[in-house]
């Protein structure tokens, strides 16, 4: 029996057509009726899945178990089909609403592939604009004094001299500063700091101006003297030094270029591109809107229904602004421009733009996936979650179960109160209860306490043994009040509120509540489970024999050429991770290799696999069997015969009742 809900928009079905009767190939992993499923197939979903969750598909048995979900998916689309669903209104209407994002996505992406051919790449910027922007901003363009600087650090005196030493006698500065230099960011790079700028902090020391100076003035090759700082002593060598400058023009005129090409781009489309084209095609404006048409374009009339469609697909956090004269005027001009765009791009023959229908066939991909989708779904709810049946002996058995926990209810009492300052304001609201006054009603009228005089004086449900809501006094009437009937005053008594009166208003006995009271939410804690036990006991087995489901299991086993010590090692790792799979593993390997020494013990595993892990004791005692009948004398033969002997028998049956259990011990 799975245990798990199958994930309909998990996987794309990319299955290709095959001839039905034909065996299937060494790259074929199934076929579904008259469908193929082939391995690539399978290695396209792989890279479908989400990375986090991708790598326990990219085994063997991961593969295998993926086709199983395709597969699932194949069969509730061929049930689906042939019961007709794919004319049902519900699933019509997905689709229809797909169909239209497609024409959308044509569109937006001939708009796109337009505005960015016809408009953005015909702006040519001036050499004057960029030539005055680049005056007008001259200092940005600003390059400091600079000077390429490496270091050597010592801590000592000793290493200091031994520093100087080697450089006095003409070894490279970034060798010693390798061999020598404390500095452990700096010295495998041969001690460089890189740039130290003019008016900037020097890196790894920080703000230094009598030590920028020094590294500023100084020639290129320059040794200077030590120098200490808070770091310690430093050796510094000037390696290049950068004089003052300004980036040239034609070293800044791309990024000046991107600067100013959206200024002229919106200034080009607003007061030239776009009245040109609403000429062209002709833009009547109707200021007010003429008998709920806002506008024509081309013949074609904007209503009052098309700008209310534009202001439903808005979010609502954003819609308000738009509701309003002002705002639907932005809407019309918004849908003017892009209904003018889109004439100008079919009439460009830009429908055929090759970015255009890849942008296109992606989404139709998704309108297939929505279509399947919605088949599946459709399927799923009618045929299997409204078929599936959750019996009165599965509502009562779980009941009965569970009477003692989830359905004990433990006794209760509602209680109100009403609670005065003094006792004159107490015989008020007395009074005004023995002339009929509903308890509810002389609560909120007269008592003090606003939390519960709000609720008419319901201070809530108090089960046994706990405190009333508010009161911080103990009650010496509480367990009368729990013997009460509803409707039972006690007091007044004074309490940590005030003088209080208190009615019982209700009372619920310990007991177990009534079946009928809980049938509904345990009907809806079984359904889930009763649905997928009949999608996988009922309605697969039925779909996989009425449309015959072929699957090349050699296509998921190890390789021949991964050798007999190879495959056993593949069995035995699986075992604590995949059960199942170990005992494919283990079967494969006595098939390949039958002379093979170790396959005594491939026979035991599987044994001890189906004991141990599956718990399928049938299947194991049959293993066992297997081992002590085909291998009599294998060491392993009377360890197989105990273990059919004493199967399902708990270990602490074997252990005598004198012999302490060690407990685990673990070594620091």
């Amino acid at each position: 029996m799975r245990k798990f809900i199958i994930p309909f928009v998990f996987v794309l079905s990319l299955i290709t057509a095959g001839c039905g009767s034909a065996p299937l190939g060494a790259e074929d992993a199934a076929r579904v009726g008259d469908k193929i499923i082939t391995m690539e197939d399978l290695d396209f979903e792989i890279q479908r899945i989400p990375p986090y969750q991708r790598t326990s598909f990219e085994t063997l048995r991961g593969k295998r178990a993926l086709l199983d979900h395709i597969i699932e998916r194949e069969l509730l689309l061929f049930a689906a089909r042939d019961e007709g669903l794919e004319e049902d209104s519900t699933v019509l209407a997905i689709i229809a609403d797909a169909e239209k994002q497609v024409e959308d996505v044509r569109v937006r992406a001939m708009g796109q592939v337009y505005y960015q051919k016809m408009i953005v790449e015909a702006i040519e910027i001036p050499d004057s604009l960029v030539s005055d922007y680049y005056e007008s901003n001259i200092q940005q363009y600003h390059n400091n004094p600079a000077a390429l600087v490496s270091h050597i650090l010592v801590s000592t005196d000793e290493k200091l001299a031994e520093v100087q030493a080697l450089l006095e006698d003409g070894t490279p500065f970034d060798s010693v500063a390798v061999q020598l230099s404390e500095h452990s960011a700096t010295a495998s790079q041969g001690g460089s700091i890189g740039w130290v700028e003019q008016d900037q902090d020097i890196p790894f020391i920080g703000e230094d101006q009598e030590l920028l100076s020094l590294l500023l003035s100084a020639e290129p090759g320059t040794i200077l003297p030590p120098y200490e700082t808070n770091l310690g002593t430093h050796v510094f060598t000037v390696i290049e030094q950068r004089p003052e400058s300004y980036d040239s023009i034609d070293e800044v005129r791309e990024s000046i270029e991107d600067m100013l090409r959206p200024a002229l781009v919106n200034d080009y489309f607003r007061n030239d591109f776009m009245p040109g084209l609403k000429e062209t095609y002709g833009v009547i404006v109707n200021t007010p809107p003429a008998d709920g048409v806002y506008a024509v374009i081309n013949d074609t009339p904007v209503t009052e229904e098309d700008i209310l469609a534009e202001l439903e697909a808005i979010p609502p956090y954003q819609r308000a602004s738009y509701e309003t004269p002002e705002g639907k005027q932005l809407i019309l001009d918004s849908m003017i421009e892009r209904e003018l765009i889109r004439l100008a791009s079919v009439e460009a023959g830009l429908d055929q733009d090759s970015s255009v229908i890849a942008q296109v066939e992606q989404a139709e991909k998704q309108v297939e996936e929505t279509r399947q989708g919605a088949l599946i779904q459709e399927y799923y709810q009618r045929y299997i979650v409204e078929t599936a049946v959750v019996s009165e002996e599965d509502i009562a058995a779980y009941y009965e179960e569970h009477t003692g926990d989830i359905y004990h209810q433990y006794a209760q009492i509602q209680v109100s109160a009403i609670v005065t300052d003094t006792e004159d304001e107490m015989d008020v609201a007395v009074a005004a209860l023995d002339d009929g006054m509903s308890f509810a009603d002389a609560a909120s009228q007269f008592s003090t306490h606003q939390p519960s005089a709000a609720l008419g004086g319901d201070f809530g449900w108090v089960p046994v043994n706990a405190p009333i809501p508010y009161i911080e006094v103990e009650l010496e009437f509480m367990d009368d009040m729990f013997a009460a009937e509803p409707g039972t005053e006690f007091g007044p008594v004074r309490t940590n509120l005030g003088l209080t009166l208190f009615l019982v208003t209700d009372k619920v006995e310990d007991g177990v509540k009534p079946l009928d009271e809980v049938r509904e939410s345990i009907e809806a804690s079984l359904r889930p489970g009763i649905v997928n036990d009949y999608l996988y006991d009922t309605v697969f087995p039925s779909l996989r024999e009425k449309y015959t489901v072929e699957i090349n299991e050699d296509a998921f086993l190890p390789e021949e050429s991964i050798g007999a010590d190879s495959l056993m090692t593949l069995a035995q790792e699986s075992m604590g991770t995949d059960p199942e799979t170990a005992v494919v593993y283990f079967k494969l390997f006595l098939e390949r290799y039958p002379e093979n020494e170790r396959c005594d013990q491939a026979q035991f595993l599987i044994g001890f696999t189906f004991s141990e892990q599956i718990k399928d004791y049938d299947a194991a005692r049959e293993a066992f069997g297997v081992l002590v009948a085909d291998y009599p004398q294998s060491e392993l033969a009377d360890d197989a015969q105990w273990m059919i002997d004493n199967m399902e028998i708990p270990i602490e049956e074997f252990i005598p009742m004198d012999v302490p259990v060690e407990e685990e011990t673990t070594t620091e």
